[in-house]
């Protein structure tokens, strides 16, 4: 049941990775083709880690609904960003996605959003088309809207209901397999000391991801983003990356507090 379980999450993780390519008008034989082999590449990944008996990578492999919920980030993020981009090639002007992202571009434009800064940062080393600008604004402010709103779900979740369920046979070393602790030192700091390093991490990843394009990468030119799917792509993983370093800190700091509770009582 192990095994059919990981091929069950394999085949929805190729799916999602599927999305932008099987949406986009634009999107070419080669690059859903390059999608599939990359949804493949991960999906092994997958079967291989929730296959084995003890994961080696996957933290809280064992304390639903953490995965679930970031793969699910994921997905609503990529959907959210695609529909967008789709609607502006197809020049679907009242396509309600298209409505909202342009009211969430207006409430973001503020001086220090992230959303802002990624935008000045990467126009002020290109020139785009007017289409490829708007399209890079919209998936952005699109990205960075259901990412971080689905954080504070993923927060409220964490916090406000019994999480992890099964806490009387939660394993703290088989759902955080790469946390390693020295004999001396208070797991428990040890968990808050990870978790802030990941918050802060988070931060500096959503201001300092957008220099990327610009700077020390060759092959990664902003000439890139006249592509819709490279425009999809690199704004969710702009946030999707972050948002899941918060994740990560917000379910170490839960843990940490409930073993907190436990020494005390």
């Amino acid at each position: 049941m192990r095994l059919l379980g990981a091929i069950v999450r394999a085949f929805w993780v190729v799916a999602i990775v599927m999305i932008p390519s099987l949406l986009l008008p634009d999107a070419s034989q080669d690059s859903v083709e390059l999608s599939l082999v990359v949804g493949a590449i991960i999906g092994v990944f997958t079967i291989f880690e929730y296959g084995a008996a003890n994961p080696g990578f996957v933290d809280f492999r064992f304390a639903p609904p953490y995965n679930r919920f970031r793969v699910f980030t994921l997905a609503m993020q990529l959907i959210t960003v695609t529909l967008t981009c789709r609607a502006i090639e197809l020049r679907l002007l009242d396509f309600p996605v298209l409505e909202w992202a342009n009211g969430i571009t207006m409430r973001l434009d503020f001086e220090g959003s992230p959303v802002t800064h990624a935008i000045d940062t990467i126009f002020l080393k290109a020139e785009f088309s007017d289409q490829a600008a708007l399209l890079l604004v919209y998936s952005a402010s699109a990205s960075f809207a259901v990412g971080v709103g689905l954080t504070a779900v993923f927060a409220l979740l964490l916090w406000l209901f019994h999480w992890p369920q099964d806490r009387a046979n939660f394993n703290l070393w088989l759902n955080l397999p790469m946390l390693t602790v020295r004999q001396g030192v208070d797991v428990v700091k040890r968990l808050r000391r990870d978790a802030l390093f990941n918050i802060i991490l988070s931060v500096l990843l959503i201001y300092g991801l957008p220099y990327l394009p610009t700077y020390g990468f060759d092959w990664l030119s902003t000439n890139t983003f006249e592509s819709s799917q490279a425009i999809v792509w690199a704004t969710t993983l702009w946030v999707f990356i972050p948002a899941t370093l918060a994740m990560r800190a917000l379910a170490m700091l839960k843990i940490a507090s409930i073993i907190r509770r436990a020494q005390r009582g």
